[in-house]
């Protein structure tokens, strides 16, 4: 404790004592240190104390050049009480005191006092005078003339320059204030301005008091009222409006997307409206009246014969070709090995109607699931187009038509290939010669994109340009979440 300069010393029991100092105040300490500091902090009166005085174990008078304070210790807590001129004394210069039973006397520059402390305890704690507010600021705007209404608009911060004219206090005074509407919080500050930092909207009163050196305050509040207004868009009846606007937003937006939805779905039953009749005219593209007659020819030309036994068998594949026509007609999607064994009957029919003009070969890779589903009826007019265009009119060389199934990736492809004649001009070949099946087919393709999100793409091929004879037909399904070709 080289650092402090002592100016007295006392001792309070056996292990504490108290000291005096010029500049640190009063210091309890014992032998190993410091044990407790009272400071200006703490509440003394001058951290300059020239003497210390006891009245009890936990009581003692500090005596400095600004009076006299008097320090309680309870438990951790400490309380002070500041006494100077104010409050009776000769002079604020006090050299010491002495204590006898509850009379206290106090040395100053000017004579003795003698006290009696209980009074000294219990004197008036006011004192005859109010807080002064000398300006508002709101926002930008000063007010000076404090009779006139008060008001700013939000977030304006408010400013309020008070004085107390307390002069025995020598400019240690605080002032402890409460905002009404606010907060029911009192809060004390050492400055002569209180800021309040963006206000909500409302109604405002502020009440302030004025705090001497020894807490005694001022005899009643200062109040002022003061009024913080909203900006236009923070009224209760704009956002009212907000609301309603946004309710009817919210009902037109409702509103709009049902009726969406209402058309999404006659869209929709358009599209299998379309599929209905599209599939009725594939009824009709696939029981030509020239197949059929053709078919009935061929089976007159075998009873001329009297060949009862392959009349039988041809027409019992009559029957069943009819009878899978019909019942894939009626049908949007079919497994790929029933469209490859509906095919195989076709060109049955086909090679025994044409005196076993063509050989035929369906076959599919590993990587295709022969139960996946595609559309119902969909390979079999580029098949009849192959027959009908490719090899019908061959003379040196007997037709051939292959039919592939393939999986890669994402896409199911579909190859049609025959060894006729070729087509000359890729660009006019369907706008000649293509069969009405094929027509129909390419519409059924658009119509599935639309309606089944199932992407079909067609491509068509010159076999001459790749040094072989024949067309090539591709038919590609790409596969996704939304596709039914894995269904």
């Amino acid at each position: 404790m080289k650092e402090y300069y002592f100016t007295d010393i006392k001792k309070i029991n056996k292990n504490l004592f108290i000291g005096a100092t010029n500049t640190y105040g009063v210091v309890l300490f014992n032998r190993k240190g410091i044990v407790q500091k009272i400071t200006e902090n703490n509440g003394l009166i001058s951290n300059q104390v020239k003497r210390i005085d006891i009245e009890s174990p936990t009581v003692f008078w500090a005596s400095t050049n600004y009076g006299i304070s008097r320090i309680e210790l309870k438990g951790n807590k400490i309380q002070t009480n500041n006494f100077t001129q104010t409050d009776g004394l000769p002079s604020n210069v006090v050299a010491g005191s002495v204590i006898r039973n509850d009379s206290i006397f106090i040395g100053t520059s000017r004579g003795l006092a003698i006290f009696s402390i209980e009074s000294l305890l219990t004197q008036k704690k006011f004192i005859n005078k109010k807080v002064i507010i000398n300006s508002v600021k709101i926002g930008d705007k000063e007010y000076f003339d404090l009779t006139q209404k008060l008001e700013g608009f939000t977030p304006d911060d408010v400013v309020f320059n008070l004085s107390f004219l307390d002069y025995a206090s020598q400019g240690k005074i605080s002032y402890k204030y409460q905002v009404t509407g606010l907060s029911n919080e009192w809060q004390v500050s050492n400055s002569s301005k209180i800021i309040l930092n963006s206000l909500p909207p409302g109604k405002y009163i502020l009440k302030v008091f004025g705090l001497s050196y020894n807490e005694r305050r001022s005899y009643t509040s200062t109040d002022l009222a003061f009024e913080i207004k909203p900006h236009l868009w923070q009224t209760w009846w704009f956002k009212l409006i907000i609301v309603l606007l946004l309710v009817m937003i919210m009902i037109t937006a409702s509103e709009l997307y049902s009726h969406r939805k209402r058309n999404k779905k006659l869209e929709t039953l358009n599209y299998e409206k379309k599929i209905a009749e599209l599939e009725l005219q594939a009824i009709k593209a696939q029981i030509n009246p020239h197949f059929i007659y053709n078919c009935l020819n061929s089976i007159q030309f075998l009873l001329y014969k009297k060949d009862y036994g392959e009349v039988e068998n041809y027409l019992n594949s009559f029957s069943q070709m009819i009878r899978k026509t019909l019942h894939y007609s009626e049908k949007t999607f079919m497994p790929i090995h029933e469209e490859m064994e509906y095919l195989s009957l076709y060109l049955n029919m086909e090679k025994l109607r044409s005196k076993d003009l063509f050989d035929y070969e369906i076959s599919s890779s590993e990587t295709v699931n022969k139960n996946w589903n595609i559309p119902s009826l969909l390979i079999q007019p580029f098949v009849e187009n192959a027959i009908k265009h490719g090899i019908s009119g061959l003379k040196d060389r007997k037709g051939h038509i292959g039919i592939y199934f393939d999986h890669t990736g994402s896409t199911l492809k579909t190859t049609i290939e025959d060894n006729g004649k070729g087509i000359e001009n890729l660009s006019e070949s369907f706008a000649k010669k293509h069969s009405f099946g094929v027509k129909l087919s390419q519409k059924r393709i658009e119509t599935f994109k639309q309606l089944f999100d199932t992407e079909i793409t067609l491509e068509v091929i010159d076999l001459s340009e790749h040094n072989k004879q024949g067309t090539q037909i591709n038919l590609y399904i790409i596969t996704n979440e939304n596709t039914s070709v894995h269904h």
